[in-house]
């Protein structure tokens, strides 16, 4: 049977508020009576939870983490920022995975202030008006890490500008000669990422004249498997299409694509060259190694981990800093691209 506070008062004489006490305001309790208290601890091997302890001062010192998939391969660097910033202000880290199901998404919220997190980072799907009452509800700071929000509730978020990346994307490929050039985007249900990556692929085709239309896109779901389906069906209209190139959403969905022009006999970069979104750290061990826009994953999840303890520790800043906080992204040069001038 499991010890309780009130057990360990039975033990030491004393009330079950002054054993709170002692746990959480010692320094309000007298040296004696601290001492009686904490042999009883001993005696029955009682061991006060964080989240108990946390009840009474109001705070746990864990941060909640909404992430929509723990297989993601971008997702080891993202949490190594979070985790080594969490540690730094002395917080743990409470992990929920929605496996990409919006009904998890609402679960995860729920389960996160049931044990009494202190704010949640979240890093799935948008965040839109439908958010609003359930961010009323729960009553802690949330801030977003790789999404963003249209929700009235005012919310900080911590990414890279997703349309200007893929801008700077195609036009490294227009600076390298390449003028035909396909895009495998992405679509998935209450996720703008893969819209906005799309939205940045038609202002630079339209910016630099270059020949676009809904034959030059095909979409996936950011996986590899997706990747090579969507390069299959291009490669079928390639007598039509000419690509010199093709820019992928995610990194994943590029390595897919080179895998598919590797079965149908066609080499990267010599015959088409491929660029990929996020620079994954295997995308320097393949073959040919990836040419990428890399995303700044470590320094999103710490960024808005101290953001998320500011407003924790000072709940009246929220809406003074609300808004999208853009970090640099960068054009790594590898292997999978030619030039062609």
């Amino acid at each position: 049977m499991r010890v309780t506070i009130r057990d360990v008062a039975r033990q030491a004489g004393v009330s079950p508020a002054t054993v709170s006490r002692v746990l959480n305001r010692p320094e309000l309790v007298d040296e004696q009576t601290r001492e009686r208290v904490r042999q009883a601890m001993a005696e029955l091997d009682f061991h006060p939870s964080a989240i108990a302890r946390g009840l009474s001062v109001r705070r746990t010192d864990t941060i909640g983490l909404i992430v929509p998939g723990i297989t993601d391969l971008f997702f080891n660097e993202l949490y190594a920022g979070i985790e080594q910033a969490a540690a730094r202000h002395g917080r743990k880290v409470l992990m929920y995975n929605t496996e990409n199901n919006a009904h998890r998404v609402l679960d995860a919220f729920s389960f996160l202030k049931q044990h009494e997190v202190d704010g949640i980072l979240y890093t799935s799907a948008l965040v839109d008006e439908d958010f609003d009452p359930l961010l009323s509800r729960i009553g802690i700071p949330v801030v977003l890490a790789l999404t963003e929000s249209t929700a009235k509730t005012p919310l900080p978020a911590f990414k890279v500008d997703e349309r200007r990346a893929v801008f700077d994307a195609i036009a490294y490929l227009v600076a390298r000669g390449h003028r035909r050039i396909g895009f495998l985007g992405a679509r998935l249900p209450n996720e703008i990422t893969g819209q906005q990556r799309y939205e940045g692929y038609l202002q630079a085709v339209r910016y630099f004249g270059l020949e676009t239309g809904d034959t030059f896109v095909e979409y996936g779901n950011y996986r590899m498997e997706s990747g090579y389906q969507a390069m299959r069906r291009l490669l079928e209209r390639q007598s039509e299409l000419r690509l010199t190139a093709v820019a992928a959403v995610s990194d994943e969905m590029a390595m897919g694509a080179i895998r598919c022009l590797a079965d149908h006999g066609l080499r990267v970069p010599d015959d088409i060259s491929v660029m990929g979104f996020d620079d994954l750290r295997v995308t320097a061990m393949i073959t040919p190694r990836l040419t990428t826009v890399a995303q700044p994953f470590r320094e999103i999840g710490a960024r808005a981990v101290e953001r998320l303890v500011e407003l924790m520790e000072q709940p009246e800043m929220a809406s003074a800093q609300q808004g999208v906080y853009y970090l640099p992204h960068q054009i790594v040069e590898r292997e999978s691209v030619r030039a062609l001038l």
